[in-house]
């Protein structure tokens, strides 16, 4: 009795100190929201020192706004938040020749480089409204070349599209590997998907698999959402929540989001959506699960021990991501059993071990910043 309590002593020290347990420090996340209008700017900056991250802020300058029209505003988000400035959004890229883009993106950083902590030089950059593709390309080399001489941060967004595009030159891993320069691949700081599933038949995509690609593609840099959201009113809380509770394990990837409706949908915090922001990006338990509805999220298997079939039962109190993890028993990561957005309740999840040795693995369950790991047992 003494040695099997002792190997379960050291195997508890061995998951915690392995992160297996715990939960993984967030200091490299970022949350991002999005500003397209900056009136009502004490509103602005109150909901967003509120809440419970210090959140990164994109701030959309107007198409033929001078610089000097934003100062006061970014100056003023930038003491609550760090700032993302958006040097021109995609709809009005267009709208400028090389020349007057360049001399935009020269009056923007002269003025407000101070409190820009990154610059979006290039917005949903692959986007078939943008233009003439070599116009594009020459437009964000000179605006890349201002920032890295006045040594900025730099970010660049991709519009994801797939099986939605009617040019497919203008598919996002088609655009980035044909037309992106390389010393652009291995230089920008950010790099960011846009994504918003009304415009592409409510696909789901396998965020996994996109943001595995694009870090070959980018090694250098940090990865992430760079816009979300949706106009349907009965659907933001469930886009909101499962985009903020992406759980990806991408090198570099760091969430992003930057839900591009906050000014509307959040300001003043005293609107719902703003609790919802606040709740799924906490840390803390959520008000939404009390001590009773904790009980709903567990997770079993059954049966146990088992060759090799096992089923896995978990529930979940509310909509949100949720991902199922296999460690073995030294805490590696074996495989993730899922990783998908789920709406509250019971699910059964199929588990077939027949490529695993017999032994002793731990699964974990994570949603929206809860984790409970528990123990199965493969005997063949």
């Amino acid at each position: 009795m003494k040695l099997i309590l002792t190997l379960t002593i050291l195997l508890q020290f061995l998951f915690y100190s392995s992160g297996v347990f715990s939960q993984t420090s967030d200091t490299n996340k970022v949350y991002g929201v999005t500003i397209d209008d900056v009136s009502n700017l004490s509103a602005i900056t109150t909901s967003l020192s509120k809440l419970p991250k210090k959140m990164t802020t994109r701030v959309v300058f107007d198409e033929w706004m001078p610089a000097t029209y934003y100062l006061t505003p970014v100056q003023s988000i930038h003491q609550v938040s760090y700032v993302m400035g958006e040097l021109l959004d995609s709809w009005c890229f267009s709208q400028y020749n090389l020349t007057q883009y360049t001399n935009r993106v020269n009056e923007y950083v002269n003025t407000l480089g101070n409190d820009v902590d990154i610059w979006e030089f290039g917005n949903e950059i692959n986007g078939e409204w943008l233009g003439n593709t070599n116009d594009v390309i020459q437009k964000i080399t000179a605006a890349f070349h201002i920032l890295k001489v006045n040594n900025k941060t730099t970010a660049l967004t991709f519009y994801y599209n797939y099986d939605c595009w009617e040019n497919p030159q203008n598919e996002m891993f088609y655009w980035i590997n044909t037309y992106l320069p390389d010393y652009m691949k291995k230089s920008i700081n950010y790099i960011w998907v846009s994504y918003y599933e009304d415009d592409c038949n409510n696909y789901q995509p396998n965020w996994q698999k996109v943001f595995d690609s694009l870090r070959v593609i980018f090694p250098n840099s940090k990865i992430g959402i760079g816009e979300c959201g949706t106009t349907k009113v009965n659907k933001k809380e469930e886009y909101m929540r499962r985009y903020y509770s992406m759980s990806v394990t991408t090198k570099n990837y760091v969430g992003g989001y930057f839900w591009w409706y906050y000014k509307q949908d959040c300001v003043p915090y005293t609107k719902y959506l703003w609790g919802v922001l606040k709740d799924v990006i906490s840390n803390t338990p959520s008000p939404y699960i009390t001590t009773d509805t904790c009980k709903l999220a567990s997770i079993k298997n059954y049966p146990n021990p088992f060759n090799p079939k096992t089923k896995i039962f978990y529930s979940i109190p509310y909509n949100c991501n949720v991902r199922i993890t296999l460690y073995d028993i030294t805490g590696k990561e074996i495989t993730i059993l899922l990783n998908e957005f789920k709406n509250k309740g019971e699910y059964i999840l199929d588990f077939d071990a027949s490529n695993l040795t017999s032994g002793v693995y731990f699964y974990k369950l994570e949603f929206s910043g809860n984790v409970i790991t528990e123990k199965m047992i493969l005997m063949k």
